[in-house]
C-alpha cells in the first residue's frame, strides 16, 4: 500500500466520487463535488490571470504593443456589470464577444460540418471502403430529402433508398454511442488500476 499523502489523497477523492454509484448522494460525495469545483475555478482564475500576462500585458509594457490596451479596456468593461451606475457599459464588451464568437463559430461550423463532410465523399470508387462512404451519403441524404411526405418521388427500385438510409443512420448512432461508452469505461477502468496498482500496490493481479 501507498504511503504517499498525494495517492491517498487522490484515492480518497476517487472512492468519494464512486460513492454516489454505489449508495447515494452523501457527505463524502458532496466534499469530494465541491473540492473538485472549487479546483476548477480557481484554476480558471490563475490561467485566465497568466494568460492576461504574457498575451496582453507583457507584450505592451515590454514590447510597446500599445494597441492591446483596447481588449483589456474592453475586459474591464465586462466586470462593471456588477456596479449598477455603470453596468450598460458591461453591453460593449459582451455584444463583441457574443459577435465574434457567433462569426467564428460559423465559420468553422460550416467548414467542419458542412464542405468538409461533402468534400469527403467525393472518392474514387475503387475500395469497399469508398463505396461503403458514398453509398451511406447517398443513402442518408435520401432519407431525410424522400420523408412519408414524399415518398411518392421515389418508386420502385428507389423507394429501398430512405429505407437503407434509416439503416446506415442507426449503424452510425450505435457506432457513437458505442465510442462514447468505451472513452467513459476507459476512464473507469483507468481509476480502478489507480486504486489497485498505485495506491493497494497490488500489481500482480493485472
Amino acid at each position: 500500500m501507498s504511503t504517499s499523502p498525494d495517492v491517498w489523497l487522490a484515492a480518497f477523492l476517487t472512492l468519494a466520487m464512486f460513492s454516489l454509484a454505489i449508495y447515494k448522494e452523501n457527505p463524502v460525495y458532496r466534499v469530494a463535488e465541491h473540492a473538485f469545483i472549487g479546483i476548477g475555478a480557481g484554476h480558471a482564475i490563475v490561467t485566465g490571470i497568466q494568460s492576461i500576462q504574457t498575451s496582453g500585458w507583457d507584450p505592451m509594457v515590454k514590447d510597446g504593443e500599445y494597441a492591446l490596451i483596447i481588449p483589456m479596456i474592453l475586459g474591464l468593461l465586462l466586470f462593471t456589470k456588477y456596479v449598477k451606475p455603470v453596468s450598460h457599459l458591461s453591453r460593449i464588451s459582451m455584444s463583441i464577444v457574443v459577435a465574434t464568437g457567433a462569426g467564428l463559430g460559423l465559420r468553422g461550423a460550416v467548414q467542419a460540418q458542412l464542405l468538409n463532410q461533402v468534400s469527403a465523399t467525393f472518392l474514387p470508387l475503387n475500395s469497399f471502403n469508398n463505396l461503403v462512404v458514398v453509398l451511406g451519403f447517398i443513402v442518408g441524404t435520401s432519407y431525410f430529402l424522400f420523408t412519408k411526405r414524399y415518398t411518392r418521388a421515389l418508386e420502385g427500385p428507389l423507394g429501398i433508398l430512405p429505407k437503407l438510409g434509416r439503416w446506415f443512420l442507426m449503424i452510425a448512432f450505435g457506432a457513437s454511442f458505442g465510442n462514447a461508452s468505451m472513452g467513459f469505461l476507459s476512464m473507469l477502468i483507468g481509476r480502478a488500476l489507480f486504486l489497485v496498482r498505485d495506491w493497494l500496490g497490488i500489481s500482480n493481479l493485472f
